[in-house]
């Protein structure tokens, strides 16, 4: 992705804290010349007092005229996996040290060294970050320090430009869990989405009016400008996803320090959640439908692959106060329906039950935050709601790894690396009885619907 190029926009000089201690040692020298009656004195005086003078007439001379050109790599991130970032700088600037803002702790990549830069003679620098959270990122300004030789005086020149990143939540692979792959009564199953590349996807230019969600960012950066993809529609069996996106519904929101953007860490788990689910049934044939129950945000960008567009919504997708909830429409037919909340409200439990049809599979995976009991009575009541309706239902403690939770519903643990295995030793059986006791607690839900599946 390439970064729109501007102008530097270069701040005043400023003394350093070395440039200040001169003229705090050229005031000692003129009052011990004075007080002692000591003139020559006053030469080292004056030398110690224009130093740091000259320093900022030399830098203050010196203001880089640069543009910033910058490359992402990948072009859409995922949270928490590295980002190659070039920066190609040309102009006219002095060697000097750079430090460039990024959307990770402590807030900037660097200090490096910039060489001088001359007409025709651009350079370039590079390094890694890491997005610690899903969204639209800003990626920039650089900011170049230019220095005197002695480091006297200093000027901070911010050159503007950045780089817009979307950050998709991390895809987590699932094993094979409670919702079965499309049968033949189901409709033919849907190839395309495991042999299509983002080269295979047909575009055109952007024109004024297309959405946002459209732009396919890996070929307008290859191509220089904006391109939209012309997708067919995906044919064959669906599943849908429900998502509790209503701050009412996370009561972890006001109880968490360090917290991610929206404040939740059981609505972030569920966004991971959301994802690894629809990557795995799209993966399986389905075409995927997310809904929630409030509104999500008309001009969402599209990530990669076959599921990008829901990616892209996810990524954005902010908590939203309680409002007039959509209208329920049952799928049709057999179509699963998978959904994943917190400790959502009466209407909006009602709202997710009616979204399945007789007959259909249903499936529900409800997290609990961190300040939750296992035998909390509202937590249980939800989860009692969703197994008299004959939903395959579990409860997991927030942090559980989303495929331990997907196993969880068929009664299944996840196969554990030897780290992962020792790691679950040393953590102890808190949780993991916890997870248990919830399983236990849905066995006959789970078992119709296994049945089923």
């Amino acid at each position: 992705m390439r970064a729109r190029r501007e102008r530097a926009s270069g701040g005043l000089p400023r003394l350093t804290g070395r440039g200040w201690g001169f003229l705090v040692v050229a005031a000692n020298l003129f009052a011990l010349a004075y007080g002692l009656q000591r003139p020559e004195l006053v030469p080292a005086a004056v030398i110690a007092a224009a130093a740091p003078l000259i320093a900022l007439l030399v830098v203050g001379a010196s203001r880089p005229r640069v543009r910033v050109t910058r490359h992402l790599d990948p072009v859409v991130a995922t949270e928490g996996e590295p980002v190659r970032v070039g920066v190609q700088v040309s102009g006219r600037a002095r060697s000097a040290e750079w430090i460039e803002r990024v959307p990770m702790r402590p807030g900037y990549a660097g200090p490096g060294q910039l060489l001088e830069v001359r007409a025709g003679r651009p350079r370039s620098l590079g390094y890694r970050y890491w997005p610690a959270h899903r969204g639209l990122v800003s990626v920039g300004p650089l900011l170049i320090e230019d220095r005197d030789p002695f480091a006297l005086a200093v000027r901070v020149t911010d050159t503007i430009a950045v780089a817009t990143q979307l950050v998709v939540p991390e895809v987590v692979p699932l094993s094979p869990g409670p919702v079965p792959d499309p049968s033949a009564e189901s409709g033919p199953r849907t190839t395309r989405s495991r042999e299509r590349t983002a080269d295979d996807v047909v575009t055109r230019e952007y024109r004024q009016g297309d959405a946002l969600r459209r732009v396919h960012w890996r070929v307008s950066a290859r191509q220089g400008e904006l391109m939209v993809r012309q997708d067919e529609p995906q044919a064959g069996p669906r599943a849908r996803v429900l998502l509790d996106s209503q701050r009412a519904g996370h009561p972890d929101l006001a109880r968490v320090a360090a917290a991610p953007p929206t404040g939740s860490r059981t609505f972030e788990w569920s966004v991971r959640m959301t994802a690894a689910v629809a990557s795995h049934l799209a993966e399986r044939g389905y075409a995927v439908d997310l809904q929630t129950p409030a509104a999500r945000p008309a001009e969402a960008p599209r990530g990669d692959g076959p599921i990008g567009e829901l990616l892209g919504e996810l990524a954005i997708l902010p908590l939203a106060d309680r409002g007039p909830l959509p209208p329920a429409t049952a799928a049709p037919g057999s179509v699963p329906i998978v959904a994943i909340a917190s400790s959502p409200d009466d209407a909006t439990l009602r709202w997710m039950l009616a979204q399945r049809s007789a007959g259909a599979l249903g499936v529900a995976l409800l997290v609990r935050s961190a300040s939750t009991a296992a035998d909390d009575p509202g937590a249980l009541a939800i989860e009692a709601a969703f197994a008299a309706a004959d939903w395959n239902v579990v409860t997991v403690p927030v942090g559980t790894p989303p495929d331990a939770a997907w196993l969880a519903l068929v009664g299944q643990q996840p196969e554990l690396t030897g780290a992962e295995a020792l790691a679950a030793r040393v953590a102890g059986s808190g949780g993991g009885a916890a997870m248990s006791a919830s399983v236990a607690s849905s066995s006959a839900a789970g078992a119709s619907g296994g049945a089923r599946g």
